[in-house]
Protein backbone atom coordinates (compact mmCIF):
# COMPACT_ATOMS: atom_id res chain seq x y z
CA UNK A 1 0.00 0.00 0.00
CA UNK A 2 1.19 3.52 -0.82
CA UNK A 3 1.19 6.18 1.87
CA UNK A 4 1.35 9.90 1.00
CA UNK A 5 2.67 12.44 3.51
CA UNK A 6 2.75 16.18 2.83
CA UNK A 7 4.90 18.65 4.77
CA UNK A 8 5.79 22.33 4.54
CA UNK A 9 9.28 23.20 3.33
CA UNK A 10 9.00 26.97 3.71
CA UNK A 11 6.94 29.67 2.09
CA UNK A 12 7.00 32.91 0.14
CA UNK A 13 5.29 36.26 0.50
CA UNK A 14 3.63 36.96 -2.81
CA UNK A 15 0.55 38.61 -4.28
CA UNK A 16 -2.25 36.39 -5.57
CA UNK A 17 -1.97 38.27 -8.85
CA UNK A 18 1.19 36.23 -9.50
CA UNK A 19 -1.00 33.12 -9.52
CA UNK A 20 -4.42 34.19 -10.81
CA UNK A 21 -5.03 36.85 -13.50
CA UNK A 22 -6.90 39.83 -12.07
CA UNK A 23 -6.39 38.84 -8.41
CA UNK A 24 -5.11 41.10 -5.63
CA UNK A 25 -1.51 42.32 -5.67
CA UNK A 26 -1.43 42.53 -1.86
CA UNK A 27 1.23 40.15 -0.58
CA UNK A 28 0.47 37.29 1.76
CA UNK A 29 2.09 34.02 2.83
CA UNK A 30 1.96 31.13 0.36
CA UNK A 31 3.24 27.71 1.47
CA UNK A 32 5.99 25.74 -0.23
CA UNK A 33 5.70 21.99 0.35
CA UNK A 34 7.11 18.61 -0.52
CA UNK A 35 5.65 15.12 -0.30
CA UNK A 36 6.89 11.68 0.71
CA UNK A 37 5.48 8.52 -0.83
CA UNK A 38 6.11 5.33 1.06
CA UNK A 39 5.76 2.55 -1.52
CA UNK A 40 6.58 -1.18 -1.64
CA UNK A 41 9.42 -0.27 -4.05
CA UNK A 42 10.97 2.32 -1.75
CA UNK A 43 10.59 5.93 -0.66
CA UNK A 44 9.78 8.55 -3.29
CA UNK A 45 10.06 12.29 -2.72
CA UNK A 46 8.09 14.85 -4.74
CA UNK A 47 10.01 18.14 -4.94
CA UNK A 48 12.71 19.07 -2.44
CA UNK A 49 11.59 22.52 -1.31
CA UNK A 50 13.66 25.55 -0.39
CA UNK A 51 17.32 25.34 0.57
CA UNK A 52 17.94 26.11 4.29
CA UNK A 53 20.32 28.94 3.32
CA UNK A 54 17.09 30.99 3.21
CA UNK A 55 16.50 30.62 6.97
CA UNK A 56 19.18 33.21 7.72
CA UNK A 57 19.30 34.90 4.31
CA UNK A 58 15.82 35.12 2.75
CA UNK A 59 17.24 36.89 -0.33
CA UNK A 60 20.10 34.36 -0.80
CA UNK A 61 19.01 33.21 -4.25
CA UNK A 62 17.97 36.31 -6.16
CA UNK A 63 19.25 39.16 -4.02
CA UNK A 64 17.69 42.15 -2.23
CA UNK A 65 14.24 43.18 -3.36
CA UNK A 66 13.49 39.73 -4.70
CA UNK A 67 10.68 37.36 -3.80
CA UNK A 68 10.62 37.19 0.01
CA UNK A 69 11.25 33.70 1.36
CA UNK A 70 9.89 32.72 4.78
CA UNK A 71 11.57 29.68 6.28
CA UNK A 72 12.14 28.18 9.73
CA UNK A 73 14.73 25.57 10.71
CA UNK A 74 12.10 22.87 10.93
CA UNK A 75 11.12 23.55 7.30
CA UNK A 76 14.41 22.18 5.94
CA UNK A 77 13.54 18.95 4.16
CA UNK A 78 16.24 16.91 5.90
CA UNK A 79 14.73 18.01 9.24
CA UNK A 80 11.22 17.17 8.05
CA UNK A 81 12.31 13.69 6.98
CA UNK A 82 14.19 13.17 10.26
CA UNK A 83 10.97 13.90 12.14
CA UNK A 84 9.46 10.99 10.18
CA UNK A 85 12.40 8.71 11.02
CA UNK A 86 14.08 8.92 7.60
CA UNK A 87 17.61 9.75 6.49
CA UNK A 88 18.32 11.30 3.07
CA UNK A 89 19.98 8.08 1.88
CA UNK A 90 16.69 6.25 2.44
CA UNK A 91 15.06 8.17 -0.44
CA UNK A 92 15.22 6.02 -3.58
CA UNK A 93 13.64 8.39 -6.10
CA UNK A 94 13.07 12.13 -6.27
CA UNK A 95 10.49 13.47 -8.72
CA UNK A 96 11.00 17.16 -9.49
CA UNK A 97 7.95 18.83 -10.99
CA UNK A 98 10.48 21.34 -12.34
CA UNK A 99 13.76 22.89 -11.27
CA UNK A 100 12.84 26.28 -9.83
CA UNK A 101 14.57 27.06 -6.52
CA UNK A 102 11.51 26.34 -4.38
CA UNK A 103 10.92 22.91 -5.93
CA UNK A 104 14.49 21.65 -6.38
CA UNK A 105 16.30 23.65 -3.70
CA UNK A 106 17.46 20.61 -1.74
CA UNK A 107 18.27 18.19 -4.56
CA UNK A 108 21.87 18.19 -3.37
CA UNK A 109 20.83 16.54 -0.09
CA UNK A 110 19.97 13.29 -1.93
CA UNK A 111 23.10 12.11 -3.80
CA UNK A 112 21.98 8.44 -3.63
CA UNK A 113 18.57 9.03 -5.19
CA UNK A 114 17.54 8.83 -8.83
CA UNK A 115 15.99 12.11 -10.01
CA UNK A 116 13.09 11.83 -12.44
CA UNK A 117 12.75 14.95 -14.59
CA UNK A 118 11.40 15.42 -18.10
CA UNK A 119 14.26 15.52 -20.61
CA UNK A 120 12.75 18.62 -22.21
CA UNK A 121 12.82 20.43 -18.90
CA UNK A 122 16.40 19.46 -18.09
CA UNK A 123 17.46 20.92 -21.42
CA UNK A 124 15.41 24.07 -20.91
CA UNK A 125 16.55 24.80 -17.35
CA UNK A 126 20.27 24.19 -17.71
CA UNK A 127 22.26 27.41 -17.57
CA UNK A 128 19.27 29.70 -17.03
CA UNK A 129 19.63 32.20 -14.13
CA UNK A 130 16.02 31.72 -13.01
CA UNK A 131 16.73 27.98 -12.53
CA UNK A 132 19.84 28.34 -10.32
CA UNK A 133 22.06 25.35 -11.00
CA UNK A 134 23.70 25.59 -7.58
CA UNK A 135 20.67 23.72 -6.21
CA UNK A 136 20.28 20.98 -8.82
CA UNK A 137 22.95 20.96 -11.54
CA UNK A 138 25.35 19.04 -9.31
CA UNK A 139 27.78 16.45 -10.75
CA UNK A 140 27.13 13.74 -8.16
CA UNK A 141 23.37 13.71 -8.75
CA UNK A 142 21.88 11.10 -11.06
CA UNK A 143 19.11 12.37 -13.37
CA UNK A 144 16.84 10.03 -15.29
CA UNK A 145 15.46 12.06 -18.20
CA UNK A 146 11.93 10.97 -19.07
CA UNK A 147 9.74 11.76 -22.03
CA UNK A 148 6.00 11.99 -21.60
CA UNK A 149 3.99 9.91 -19.17
CA UNK A 150 6.18 7.47 -17.26
CA UNK A 151 5.67 4.96 -14.46
CA UNK A 152 7.78 5.65 -11.38
CA UNK A 153 6.42 2.79 -9.24
CA UNK A 154 3.19 0.78 -9.19
CA UNK A 155 0.41 3.35 -8.89
CA UNK A 156 2.79 6.29 -9.32
CA UNK A 157 3.17 8.08 -12.66
CA UNK A 158 4.62 11.35 -13.93
CA UNK A 159 2.42 13.25 -16.38
CA UNK A 160 3.64 16.25 -18.42
CA UNK A 161 1.79 19.46 -17.47
CA UNK A 162 3.68 22.24 -19.29
CA UNK A 163 2.91 25.95 -19.40
CA UNK A 164 4.69 27.16 -16.28
CA UNK A 165 7.83 25.84 -17.95
CA UNK A 166 8.58 23.49 -20.84
CA UNK A 167 8.71 19.92 -19.56
CA UNK A 168 6.97 20.67 -16.29
CA UNK A 169 5.40 17.50 -14.86
CA UNK A 170 2.87 16.54 -12.19
CA UNK A 171 2.74 13.32 -10.18
CA UNK A 172 -0.33 11.09 -10.29
CA UNK A 173 -0.74 8.65 -7.40
CA UNK A 174 -3.41 5.98 -7.13
CA UNK A 175 -4.12 5.45 -3.43
CA UNK A 176 -6.08 2.46 -2.16
CA UNK A 177 -8.45 4.41 0.09
CA UNK A 178 -8.37 8.01 -1.17
CA UNK A 179 -8.35 7.18 -4.87
CA UNK A 180 -6.34 9.02 -7.49
CA UNK A 181 -4.59 12.21 -6.39
CA UNK A 182 -2.49 14.67 -8.38
CA UNK A 183 0.50 16.55 -6.98
CA UNK A 184 0.51 19.51 -9.34
CA UNK A 185 3.75 21.35 -8.88
CA UNK A 186 3.30 24.76 -10.47
CA UNK A 187 0.88 23.49 -13.11
CA UNK A 188 -1.71 24.80 -10.63
CA UNK A 189 -0.71 27.22 -7.89
CA UNK A 190 -4.15 27.32 -6.27
CA UNK A 191 -7.51 25.58 -6.39
CA UNK A 192 -8.87 28.78 -7.94
CA UNK A 193 -6.66 28.19 -10.98
CA UNK A 194 -8.42 24.88 -11.56
CA UNK A 195 -11.91 26.21 -10.80
CA UNK A 196 -11.54 29.14 -13.21
CA UNK A 197 -9.31 27.46 -15.76
CA UNK A 198 -7.01 30.48 -15.62
CA UNK A 199 -3.42 30.83 -14.46
CA UNK A 200 -0.45 33.16 -14.73
CA UNK A 201 2.18 31.39 -16.84
CA UNK A 202 4.82 32.16 -19.48
CA UNK A 203 2.75 30.03 -21.89
CA UNK A 204 -0.82 30.55 -20.75
CA UNK A 205 -2.62 28.63 -23.55
CA UNK A 206 -0.53 25.53 -22.82
CA UNK A 207 -0.93 26.05 -19.05
CA UNK A 208 -4.72 26.13 -19.45
CA UNK A 209 -4.55 22.80 -21.30
CA UNK A 210 -2.61 21.38 -18.36
CA UNK A 211 -5.27 22.62 -15.93
CA UNK A 212 -7.91 20.81 -17.98
CA UNK A 213 -5.80 17.64 -18.00
CA UNK A 214 -5.41 17.72 -14.21
CA UNK A 215 -9.17 18.12 -13.78
CA UNK A 216 -9.77 15.17 -16.10
CA UNK A 217 -7.32 12.97 -14.18
CA UNK A 218 -9.45 13.31 -11.01
CA UNK A 219 -12.81 13.54 -12.81
CA UNK A 220 -13.24 17.10 -11.49
CA UNK A 221 -12.93 16.07 -7.82
CA UNK A 222 -10.65 18.96 -6.85
CA UNK A 223 -10.37 17.72 -3.27
CA UNK A 224 -7.93 15.16 -4.68
CA UNK A 225 -5.65 17.77 -6.22
CA UNK A 226 -2.71 19.21 -4.28
CA UNK A 227 -1.81 22.61 -5.71
CA UNK A 228 1.61 24.16 -5.16
CA UNK A 229 1.18 27.41 -3.21
CA UNK A 230 -2.40 27.44 -1.96
CA UNK A 231 -2.75 29.25 1.38
CA UNK A 232 -6.52 28.67 1.42
CA UNK A 233 -6.34 24.92 0.82
CA UNK A 234 -3.28 24.18 2.94
CA UNK A 235 -5.06 24.13 6.36
CA UNK A 236 -7.59 21.58 5.06
CA UNK A 237 -4.98 19.03 4.03
CA UNK A 238 -3.51 16.33 6.23
CA UNK A 239 0.06 17.17 7.21
CA UNK A 240 2.77 14.69 8.15
CA UNK A 241 2.89 12.53 10.18
CA UNK A 242 -0.77 12.08 9.16
CA UNK A 243 -1.06 10.13 5.93
CA UNK A 244 -3.26 9.71 2.89
CA UNK A 245 -3.69 6.06 1.95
Amino acid sequence: MIELLIFRTGGVEIGRSSFVPGASEAKSFAPVWSALLRTPEGNILFDTGLHPVHIERPDATFGPGSLKVVMAKEDAIVARLASLGLRPDEIAVVVNSHLHFDHAGNNGAFPKATFVVQAEHLGFAKGKPNFPGVYWDIPELSYLPTSGRARVAPGVEVVPTPGHAPGHQSLVVDLAETGRVVLCGDAAFTRENLERGEIRAPDEPTAKESLALIRSLVKDDLDRVFTSHDAASWPRWKHAPDTYR
